[in-house]
C-alpha cells in the first residue's frame, strides 16, 4: 500500500465530528482575536442539605431472663433455677416453664438467689429437673 492509500469514510467522519465538538466548546473571543486558553473547571459536589432529623422509634433491649431447672421441691412448691452469673431476675418477676419446647408451668422469682442459681416458687403447673425456664 502507498502512502496515500484511500482511507475507509468512518474514521475521517468520527475524527472530523471529535475535531468540531472540541472547537465548541472553547469560548470564542469578543474581539476576533484568538480565544484564551480555556481553564478547567473544578467543582466539588453540592453539600447536601441538612435536615432535621426524623426521630426514629425508640427500641430499648428486651431483658430476657433463662435458666434451667437444677433442683425441684414438690412438697414446698419451689425450684431452684441456675441462670446467669451477674444477670439474675427481679425479684416478683413471673417465668415460664418449658419442657420440649411446650409450657408446663410458671414460677415466681423468690428474693433467695446464691451465685448464678436462685429460687423461684411454683405458681402454676410443674416443673421438673433439666426443664427451661424463661421470661416472654
Amino acid at each position: 500500500m502507498g502512502l496515500f492509500a484511500p482511507m475507509h469514510p468512518l474514521p475521517v467522519l468520527l475524527l472530523a465530528g471529535l475535531l468540531a465538538t472540541g472547537c465548541a466548546l472553547l469560548p470564542a473571543a469578543q474581539d476576533g482575536s484568538a480565544p484564551e486558553k480555556a481553564k478547567p473547571k473544578f467543582t466539588s459536589p453540592p453539600k447536601p442539605k441538612r435536615e432535621q432529623a426524623v426521630p426514629g422509634p425508640v427500641i430499648e433491649p428486651v431483658a430476657v431472663f433463662t435458666g434451667k431447672v437444677v433442683l425441684v421441691n414438690a412438697p414446698l412448691k419451689y425450684v431452684v433455677i441456675e441462670g446467669v452469673i451477674g444477670r439474675l431476675p427481679p425479684v416478683d418477676l413471673s417465668l415460664n416453664v418449658y419442657r420440649d419446647g411446650q409450657k408446663v408451668g410458671g414460677v415466681i422469682v423468690s428474693n433467695q438467689s446464691r451465685g448464678a442459681n436462685f429460687a423461684a416458687d411454683i405458681s402454676v403447673g410443674e416443673a421438673q429437673v433439666g426443664d427451661t425456664v424463661r421470661s416472654d
